[in-house]
């Protein structure tokens, strides 16, 4: 807005005027998120590739304009005559100074009447935190005990109760009924969650519980769209699994549902292992697990074997026992020694004895010697000089021994002059 001119206090030029119109469509919160539901008429392109129509009813009639980056995400054809709900803001458009409705999401008649509930649910609930991926818990891989909500008289819990027989039968099934189609069906449905969690919290644990529905139309599928329905599933101490529908349908109910299963059938798949499956992974990891203890095994083995070499290497009875082998052998060697030792003595007094025996005066006396000692004293008489006549005298014979008196001696002269003389004596 332009300073105050003298001629008022809000003076603007055109340009200035419409900006300020613009930026009070932009500020304000209903006219920059509404809906519109009426007939579209007069389609137009322009050659950049936005689209221009009027929305209109009995009434009144607004232009709008849709920008080519909205219409390439827009899936319904824009075509005149036919009733649409319409998503965006009023804006201004400045080079003629008329307001618009500037389109981003155009819906086919009923259909876009639920979507834009849909939407505005949706939007809200995510704001609050009830679609956050952190807040979802796991499903266990093999439950023990489920719970089921859904109609007792469709054919989905048939199919449940099929796949859960077929491919894991180890698991209990606690089932609430509810009604999954009509006004009555969000009460019903937030009633069997609630009892649910009450007999997981008095009775028995549950560790999942699925909430199932067939296919249907929109207006059927509506019920799982409703906020009681997002609200219960949100507040519930059990993990739950949300079947609804088909594949291309989306609901509330999946976005704030722990996991998202496309079928029901599917879902029955998703909670339960399959038995052939875990018999296979069991004979798996028996054989991987024998594997490894025989591994184990092997290489403590080894180490068992090192360890008691290594143990024996240092054992006292090994140590005794080299102790016990060395003086073995050096009580050989020192029998082997004293045997040598012994026979050389031996010999040496073999030898001795024999050269003993050559000198010995008995060898002597055998050979027809005798040997003459004096038997005052004992002495040997070597010499004649060491008798007297007359002396007696003993001489020792190789065998026996003769006593006698000298009766003459001899120192080198004749014996017959000495013989004489003694005999002249004798006389």
């Amino acid at each position: 807005m332009a300073s105050p001119a003298p001629i008022g206090a809000h003076f603007f030029r055109i340009e200035e005027l419409v900006a300020y119109i613009r930026d009070l469509f932009a500020n304000d919160p209903v006219l920059s998120d509404v809906w519109v539901t009426g007939e579209i008429a007069d389609v137009t392109r322009s050659t950049v590739g936005h689209a221009y129509f009027t929305v209109r009813d009995e009434r009144s009639r607004i232009s709008a304009v849709m920008f080519r980056s909205a219409l390439r995400r827009q899936t319904l054809p824009l075509v005149a005559g036919f009733e649409a709900l319409i998503h965006g803001s009023v804006s201004i458009y400045d080079q003629r100074s008329t307001f618009q409705l500037v389109a981003d999401v155009v819906l086919p008649g009923d259909a876009g009447r639920l979507h834009a509930e849909f939407e505005l649910l949706r939007r809200r609930l995510e704001q609050e935190g009830l679609f956050a991926s952190q807040r979802k818990r796991p499903i266990p891989r093999m439950p023990r005990r489920i719970g089921i909500v859904t109609s007792e008289s469709g054919a989905v819990l048939h199919d449940i109760l099929n796949v859960l027989n077929r491919r894991y039968r180890c698991v209990e099934l606690i089932f609430a009924p509810a009604g999954v189609q009509g006004e009555d069906a969000p009460r019903q449905i937030v009633a069997a969650l609630d009892r649910l969690n009450a007999f997981h919290a008095d009775r028995r644990p549950l560790d999942l519980i699925i909430l199932a529905r067939g296919g249907g139309a929109a207006e059927e599928l509506a019920v799982f769209n409703d906020e009681r329905v997002a609200r219960a599933i949100f507040a519930s101490a059990v993990p739950i699994v949300s079947a609804i529908g088909h594949e291309v349908d989306v609901t509330i109910a999946d976005l704030v549902a722990d996991l998202r299963a496309p079928t029901p059938s599917a879902a029955a798949e998703m909670v339960v292992p399959d038995a052939a499956q875990l018999c296979e992974e069991t004979r798996r990891t028996i054989e991987r697990g024998s594997a490894a203890l025989h591994r184990m095994l092997g290489v403590a083995r080894m180490q068992v074997q090192a360890a008691e070499q290594q143990l024996d290497r240092h054992s006292p009875a090994r140590t005794i026992g080299d102790y016990r082998r060395a003086l073995d052998d050096l009580g050989s060697r020192g029998k082997r020694a004293i045997r040598a030792v012994a026979g050389l003595a031996r010999s040496r007094v073999e030898m001795s004895r024999s050269q003993l025996a050559a000198l010995s005066p008995e060898t002597t006396l055998a050979r027809g010697y005798a040997v003459c000692s004096r038997t005052i004293d004992g002495s040997i008489v070597t010499g004649a000089d060491q008798v007297s006549l007359g002396e007696r005298i003993a001489v020792r014979l190789a065998r026996g021994q003769l006593v006698g008196d000298v009766l003459d001696r001899s120192d080198g002269v004749s014996g017959d002059v000495k013989e004489r003389s003694y005999a002249e004596q004798r006389e």
